[in-house]
This record gives C-alpha cells, structure tokens and sequence, in this order.
C-alpha cells in the first residue's frame, strides 16, 4: 500500500480546500513537491513529516472522513463527547499509518489522468482521476471531491485499486462494534496493528 500513502501525502499539500478549475494543475504541482520531499536522501524520516504535516490537512477533510468511516447508524448513537473521541483518535490512527510507510516509498512518479464530475443524488463530486507509475506496474488511484459550503472542494475519499479507504474502514469498524465498545475501538485506534 505505499503508493496510495504516498499519494495521500502527495495530495495534502494544498494550503485549503480548492476551487473546482483549480484541482487537477494545484494537485500536480502539490504532488511534485512532496516526492520531491520524499526524495531528499537529506532528510531524516522525522523532517519528512513534519515538513508534510504542516501542510496535511489542508485539502483532505479528516472530520468528514472520519464519520463516513464510522458509518451514519454508529456515528448518530453516540453523544457530541464520543464522537469526538472517536474522531481525534481516527485521525491520529490515520496519520500515523502515513508517517509509517513514509519510509517505504521508492521512486514512483503519480499522474493525473482527467478530473470527472461525478452525480451522487442530488449532489456534484469531482473524482481526480491518478495513476501511480511504477517500475513494474501501474495503479489506479481516485481522490473524491465534495464541495464545502464555502464553494470550495475537499477529499472526503480515496479509492485504491477501485477500493473505497471510507468503506474498508466502515466495514471494519461495523464488524468490529457488532463484538466490542467503542473503547475497545478507541483502543485499537491507538495501535499500529490491524483490527481483528
């Protein structure tokens, strides 16, 4: 999975939320930067990510991704406290992946392919459309785009290999609650393990 960590750093680099024209050629130059980043042999894997982190949540909408995640019939169960909780400790756990598999990246270059708008009920998304170009093969990788109410777009997902990350993360977490508390979640959260 380091190519679609990777391109969630690649993609962070904006310094907010875009406008639509904006997207495809702001993430281009923003990717370019950050595995410019990432190829600086100078910089220790800490300097990496603090470099990147100032930078991570301007264009990934982590507070949104965090309740998808959850899915709406969980998220709505729990009080303002723990979805709160909930939240800080998804991002936190989200981020720290990242950081971990910093380390794997190699010399892969990313590619936009087209932007595309997207119908989902009454709403307009705006899929970015990528391609990750590796020494032995290619993979696709999809940035979805909502637009916030101040007219701007955010990630609110990011499909790898046709894989949804919000509908991984649902599903396990609705298995995961089905057995366990939302403080075993918040444990788990808090590891660098995967869920059982």
């Amino acid at each position: 999975m380091r190519f679609f960590l990777v391109l969630i750093f690649s993609l962070s680099l904006a310094f907010g939320g875009l406008l639509k024209d904006e997207i495809a050629p702001q993430m281009q130059a923003k990717i370019d930067s950050v595995l410019e980043i990432l190829q600086n042999k100078t910089l220790d894997e800490v300097a990496v990510s603090e470099k990147i982190f100032e930078l991570l949540d301007g264009n990934f909408d982590f507070n949104l991704m965090a309740r998808l995640s959850l899915g709406w019939s969980q998220w709505r169960n729990l009080n303002t406290k723990d979805q709160e909780r909930f939240t800080e400790h998804f991002i936190a756990k989200l981020k720290r992946s990242l950081v971990q598999k910093l380390r794997l990246y190699s010399d892969e270059i990313m590619v936009i392919k087209e932007t595309r708008e997207v119908r989902i009920g009454n709403a307009t998304r705006i899929f970015l459309i990528t391609e990750l170009i590796g020494q032995e093969k290619n993979y696709p990788i999809v940035y979805k785009f909502y637009e916030t109410r101040d007219g701007e777009w955010m990630i609110y997902d990011v499909d790898v290999l046709e894989v949804s990350l919000i509908q991984t993360y649902r599903s396990q977490f609705d298995g995961y609650l089905n057995n366990h508390t939302l403080d075993d979640l918040i444990v788990w959260l808090d590891k660098d393990e995967e869920i059982e």
